[in-house]
């Protein structure tokens, strides 16, 4: 029964996801047309397409060693091939498929099979992430005050982009109604429930019991980060480094499409798809960016809807190429651990 109720979860999960994303490619694609959406997507030169997944695939290596590094800080002595093939398993799960878990977690799970250290190895790679999204806001600040716009007339200001908050709540406050409504009615229902509140009480319990002991190996973690500050500012450095390679692949396609917008608002307005995309709620960011990178780049910087659109397609295809060797370390089980740990007896 337990079981059930598990899948019935999970099932429930995916749906809303579903819709979410639904929703967002909905209003990426309202008034488009498709036809004119392919073309512009055809009539990018092979050659440009296929330089901006070689970047991409780069880049993936620098984050790789970035982590590597993370590890190597808690002496966890994973080879590099290995963390490969970790990172790339999670990015797969975290491109191309909608379970209710992301890449991060099924990274972190798969890390501790390698270790005896598991804590740690898992702290690792939620230190990563964070670092990434430190990088993230840093890089989307410093483009906004410190780089040019470039010749024209294009400003990042709210009178050319009129993004109203309220007034964008106004306009879809249904879509968000029902979000809501739906979230309370599942909350009440677990908590409403003798099985929910079972649910619950077992994991109280185990806090209490666990959380102590994990709380003391977290803190001692942390510390050796923070020991190790300039591990710290080597991952954030390699962030900067291997962000600013994927944009410049995407400025490339921009440019390969006919594109003319300043590099600027490419280091703005990607960054900030990227946060939108972390939020747990579609299916992969499906739909939330395309539409966020379509309507900035039509608003600030006067670009076809199509063309636009377009772009934010061509990222979301070079993450799935780009993630298809996950699959591959996936069907093959070279994810998994040999019957040793690695820096274990």
């Amino acid at each position: 029964m337990p079981k059930s109720k598990g899948k019935r979860s999970r099932y429930i999960s995916y749906l809303l996801r579903f819709a979410v994303a639904g929703a967002a490619l909905y209003l990426a694609f309202k008034g488009e047309s498709i036809k004119q959406v392919s073309e512009v997507l055809l009539g990018l030169q092979l050659w440009i397409f296929i330089a901006a997944l070689g970047i991409y695939i780069i880049s993936q290596l620098i984050f790789v060693f970035r982590w590597f590094l993370l590890l190597r800080a808690q002496a966890i002595n994973i080879g590099f091939c290995t963390a490969l093939k970790l990172h790339f398993l999670g990015l797969f799960y975290n491109n191309c498929l909608p379970g209710s878990v992301g890449g991060d977690f099924i990274r972190a799970w798969y890390v501790t099979k390698h270790t005896n250290k598991k804590l740690q190895a898992a702290l690792s790679v939620f230190v990563d992430r964070l670092v990434g999204l430190i990088g993230i806001i840093i890089m989307a600040a410093c483009s906004y005050w410190f780089i040019p716009a470039g010749s024209g007339n294009q400003q990042f200001e709210s009178r050319y982009v009129e993004f109203n908050f309220l007034q964008r709540v106004g306009e879809y406050k249904w879509i968000f109604a029902g979000i809501g409504i739906a979230i309370s009615i599942i909350t009440t229902v677990f908590i409403a429930t003798i099985e929910g509140r079972a649910v619950l009480h077992r994991y109280l319990k185990f806090t209490y019991q666990k959380g102590l002991v994990a709380m003391v190996k977290i803190h001692d973690a942390i510390r050796i980060y923070y020991d190790k500050k300039l591990i710290l500012a080597a991952a954030l450095l390699l962030t900067f480094f291997c962000q600013g390679l994927f944009i410049f692949g995407m400025v490339l396609i921009g440019y390969g499409i006919g594109i003319n917008a300043p590099i600027k608002y490419y280091f703005i307005f990607f960054p900030v798809s990227w946060l939108l995309g972390t939020l747990p709620i579609s299916v992969g960011g499906a739909g939330i960016m395309e539409w966020w990178l379509k309507v900035m780049f039509m608003r600030v910087c006067a670009v076809s809807s199509e063309h636009a659109l377009a772009l934010a397609l061509c990222q979301r295809l070079i993450w799935l190429f780009g993630s298809l060797p996950g699959a591959a370390i996936h069907m093959i089980g070279a994810h998994l651990p040999r019957d040793f740990f690695v820096d274990g007896k």
